[in-house]
């Protein structure tokens, strides 16, 4: 008999479609993600949008607080989506409330604060961590395994470049979050971190 899969039940604190890609298409066949939950600072009107947007069930409940929404009982998870400036508040938010944790890169906006994470997730026994999906790419793990096996002999240095394919200032405007300083937004923490990130091996 084929068990059914495990249910996670996502809250998603400001709004992101990444997740919602069907666990099937990396033949992952014993989870499946469901959006409980989601909340925007401005209104509940704008979370329901954003749950009809991406064909959330009807079940799924919209807040406009993001303290609401990680009072919900049943929601599992919560990805936390917001400009990199927030993350650390939100984070505090979510695991204050018991919540298990995935948030978008990068985690914080500088090591003091996501040590203090790393220790509230554990003192709270809950799951963190930093949303990068090429930690998890086929290709990046093989990549890790050679060096691990010593392959290429000892590495030294590092080369590593990560380019956009446009003036962000001219696609964007200068109050995106991607190059807004104040939303800690530029290349170190929104681009440079793909070429900055490893995979880590003692992940929370």
């Amino acid at each position: 008999m084929t068990s059914e899969p495990f249910t996670l039940r996502w809250g998603i604190l400001a709004f992101t479609k990444d997740l919602l890609i069907n666990p099937q298409t990396r033949d992952a066949s014993d989870i499946r993600h469901v959006v409980a939950a989601a909340a925007s600072s401005t209104s509940a009107t704008r979370a329901k949008e954003f749950l009809t947007s991406v064909g959330a069930p009807d079940t799924a409940r919209a807040y406009g607080s993001y303290t609401d929404l990680v009072s919900d009982p049943n929601v599992d998870i919560i990805y936390i989506a917001t400009p990199h400036s927030h993350h650390y508040h939100h984070a505090r938010l979510c695991l204050n409330a018991g919540k298990h944790l995935l948030v978008e890169k990068p985690i914080t906006v500088n090591a003091a604060q996501c040590q203090e994470l790393r220790k509230l997730a554990k003192e709270k026994g809950r799951f963190m961590m930093e949303a990068v999906w090429t930690r998890f790419f086929p290709l990046s793990r093989e990549v890790c395994s050679i060096i691990k096996e010593g392959k290429l002999g000892e590495i030294k240095r590092v080369f590593a470049d990560f380019s956009f394919w446009n003036d962000v200032n001219k696609e964007f405007g200068t109050e995106h979050r991607m190059v807004n300083p104040d939303l800690a937004g530029g290349a170190l923490l929104d681009l440079g971190i793909y070429s900055l990130t490893r995979r880590d091996k003692n992940p929370l």
